[in-house]
């Protein structure tokens, strides 16, 4: 298993370097001057020398590959560099935010959770019946909802038509918990629809696969009650497709959050990242994209790990 973990590891900090170069690459080629965008309406926009102190001051007046050997010893050391944009550090900003974009990422999970594994295993066990039509039915309408669609309609329906949630707006927990709890039913339900699709898809298809086995109809024809041989025998395995769903969920989730947090108004990293492009706050975007990157590696690597413990073959062939 020790080594099945190193070669994962070793595959995941070679991505992790390659990625480094490229956002780095991407931050710089989108078109549009930083200094320009924040300095937008400002009185001395017009003046030359103002413009180069300021390019000067964030480093941009250097050549590309040493701006590259900078920004990245300084990243590593800790020190993300200085918003352009609003002249905050940028790891001071990721850390006030990051909580609220937890908080959106587990509810969103457990959203899907609760959508997915139960209705999943409903339409395995009844199969080709009507349960298992309606949950087919509604896992492909969970996959193919545009979720900034789905956030206007929720929002409308019960926010306006039946004001039980507030549209807009977040309150953290420690401040008021029952506020902080209705303000993010709407937003994390939307996240959790299309992982929830998704997983139930999944867990049916993969716990049918399952219980065609031999092993399972060799339990059944020792007595095991049905709910004994699902739990005992075939869930475990039929779990596999499970985590791989998981896991690509959460890696998309910060994805996700960019358009959630907008429409919601919800001050989390998404919208800050929003906020960054449209600016073009280069310390700001490249910390959100290796956050991203590390987020997904992270995840696929844990991914991985469970594989090798789920099924012993995995990390064999590993």
């Amino acid at each position: 298993m020790g080594k099945y973990i190193g070669i994962r590891l070793g595959h995941a900090l070679v991505i992790l370097a390659i990625v480094v170069v490229l956002v780095f690459i991407i931050a710089r080629i989108i078109p549009g001057d930083a200094v320009m965008a924040a300095m937008a309406g400002s009185v001395d926009l017009h003046d030359p020398s103002v413009v180069e102190r300021v390019r000067h001051q964030y480093g941009l007046d250097q050549p590309i590959p040493v701006q590259f050997v900078v920004w990245l010893g300084e990243f590593l050391r800790g020190d993300w560099g200085t918003s352009i944009g609003t002249g905050q550090k940028v790891l001071d900003m990721f850390v006030q935010r990051l909580p609220i974009t937890l908080e959106l990422f587990i509810g969103a999970t457990l959203w899907s959770i609760a959508i997915g594994i139960p209705t999943g295993i409903l339409g395995a066990l009844k199969r080709n019946s009507a349960a298992d039509v309606a949950v087919t039915a509604g896992a492909i309408i969970g996959v193919s909802i545009p979720p900034f669609w789905e956030a206007i309609m929720l929002i409308y329906l019960f926010a306006v038509l039946l004001p039980i949630f507030p549209p807009s707006g977040y309150v953290p927990f420690s401040e008021h918990p029952l506020l902080n709890l209705r303000a993010i039913v709407l937003p994390t339900f939307v996240l959790g629809t299309h992982s929830g699709g998704l997983l139930a898809r999944f867990v049916r298809s993969s716990l049918l696969e399952v219980l065609g086995q031999d092993y399972v109809r060799t339990a059944r024809a020792k007595g095991f009650s049905e709910a004994a041989v699902v739990a005992r025998h075939a869930l475990k395995p039929g779990m596999i497709p499970v985590v791989t769903v998981l896991g690509l969920s959460w890696g998309g989730l910060l994805a996700g959050a960019f358009i959630i947090e907008v429409i919601f108004a919800i001050p989390g990293l998404g919208r800050m990242s929003v906020e960054a492009i449209f600016q073009k706050d280069y310390p700001v975007m490249q910390a959100m994209l290796i956050v991203i990157s590390l987020n997904v590696l992270l995840v696929n690597l844990l991914v991985d790990i469970l594989y090798g413990y789920l099924d012993p073959r995995v990390r064999v062939r590993g």
